[in-house]
């Protein structure tokens, strides 16, 4: 017995020894007070833990059974703006300064290498873009650039063998020509090689956000070289995503589905609601059927229905004992939804904003039908009194109201905007962006 507690004690300094420390300094310090970090999987991220950030400075341990892999330090608002990825290796402690968002590992053989790799390479890249800027067509000059590029990544590779680090920056590896060519050529086959080094199944690059940031670059920027019409954008914008959707069938299909999420995710923030809803249809709809996501089908469904240009989602109301229905409405050239509650003090504020707008138009401009999502009938029957001139609704139950979930609404007062033929063409945040949207028609 006496031998076998000896054995423990001898072993708890060993374990300790084990785990490794990450520790920061943020600057200006009053701008940081705290941290959460994620550990980043094939389909989303796991949180691992938080802590304080005391004087600009963050100290986390952590646990000896914490997997190798990519991670993600998040040290402030938005999340997914105020936040940085490293690689955590647990044979290394890590260090780090963020100077202004400015990221600088100070500790850590793979983090040090896999910033510096792409650093370089970035600086190195720079060189061909002002090569080809100054209408330079010497061959020799051309491929030492190559030259410089094929050597840095070599160098790179035989420094980080053995390393997590090493699986990205294989996986980055860039065209490499042997003679002079256009830019044109150059695009065409850089893009033809793009995804040459990537290694769909390597679960090392699937577990973080390379294969998906490798993805969209891909979409938004292998195009060629020349001014294109829309149309034209469309139809490169699909070839892409038709070239990446046959690449990832190697890769399970919950981890598809992730990608092509994120692609759907981008395309709804840069408002290509066309291209949104192909990758939509075509794509992401059949993956979440398969898997049966319902959540993801009523996601798609939803912004495809509440799109631009869309007909407005029929709803229907009674007064005076007869049903009236939002599509044989007849009376303006525009029509404003609005969803808003007696209980909300920023609707209380924007509802006699719009009424002012409203009436200082030319009577049959607009019609305002105003949903009023309440709890109860009293309140809504008062504040409504107020605006005479609006078509009222009232929508009990609030959040689960049928009209309001089915325009999605999370929040009030909000805002729609429909032409004469009931199809949306516009979403105000407010009155003062309803004001500016008719002032840029």
């Amino acid at each position: 017995m006496i031998k076998k507690i000896l054995c423990i004690l001898f072993l708890i300094p060993l374990c300790m020894q084990a785990q490794k420390v990450m520790s920061g300094t943020f600057s200006p310090a009053e701008d940081y007070k705290w941290f959460i970090i994620y550990k980043l999987e094939t389909t989303h991220q796991k949180y691992v833990g938080n802590g304080k950030v005391v004087d600009g400075k963050m100290s986390y341990t952590f646990a000896s059974s914490a997997e190798k892999g990519m991670y993600r330090l998040v040290y402030g608002l938005p999340q997914d703006e105020k936040n940085f990825d490293f690689i955590y290796s647990d044979t290394e402690d890590i260090a780090f300064t963020l100077t202004d968002e400015t990221l600088n590992f100070t500790a850590s053989e793979e983090n040090q290498s896999y910033t510096s790799y792409f650093s370089n390479m970035k600086e190195a890249k720079q060189l061909i873009n002002s090569f080809y800027m100054n209408g330079n067509t010497d061959e020799e000059a051309f491929l030492n650039i190559f030259n410089t590029i094929d050597t840095l990544q070599k160098e790179y590779e035989k420094a980080t063998e053995g390393m997590l680090a090493y699986h990205f920056i294989k996986a980055s590896r860039t065209y490499i020509p042997t003679s002079y060519e256009t830019p044109e050529t150059m695009v065409a086959h850089m893009k033809t090689y793009y995804f040459d080094p990537v290694d769909f199944s390597n679960s090392v690059l699937q577990n973080s956000d390379f294969i998906a940031d490798k993805m969209s670059n891909y979409v938004f920027t292998a195009l060629p070289l020349k001014e294109l019409t829309k149309s034209e954008l469309i139809t490169e914008y699909k070839k892409n995503i038709a070239t990446i959707a046959e690449k990832i069938k190697v890769v399970p299909v919950e981890f598809q589905k992730t990608l092509l999420s994120v692609l759907w995710e981008q395309m709804v923030l840069v408002e290509n609601q066309e291209i949104a809803i192909y990758v939509g249809d075509e794509y992401l709809l059949p993956l979440a059927k398969q898997l049966n996501d319902t959540a993801l089908v009523e996601k798609l469904a939803i912004y495809k229905r509440l799109a631009f240009g869309q007909v407005a989602p029929e709803f229907s109301w009674v007064k005076d004992n007869k049903t009236h229905k939002l599509s044989e409405l007849d009376t303006a050239e525009n029509y404003i939804v609005v969803f808003w509650s007696s209980m909300c003090s920023h609707c209380l504020t924007e509802m006699p904003k719009l009424k002012t707008f409203v009436n200082s138009k030319e009577k049959g401009t607009f019609t305002v039908i105003a949903i009023g999502l309440e709890d109860e009938r009293e309140s809504w029957a008062n504040e409504s009194s107020f605006y005479p001139d609006f078509i009222h609704v009232l929508g009990l139950q609030k959040w689960d109201n049928e009209i309001g979930n089915l325009y999605d609404v999370s929040a009030t007062p909000t805002f729609f905007i429909l032409d004469k033929d009931k199809r949306i063409i516009g979403k105000p945040y407010d009155v003062k962006e309803l004001k500016e949207f008719y002032m840029e028609e």
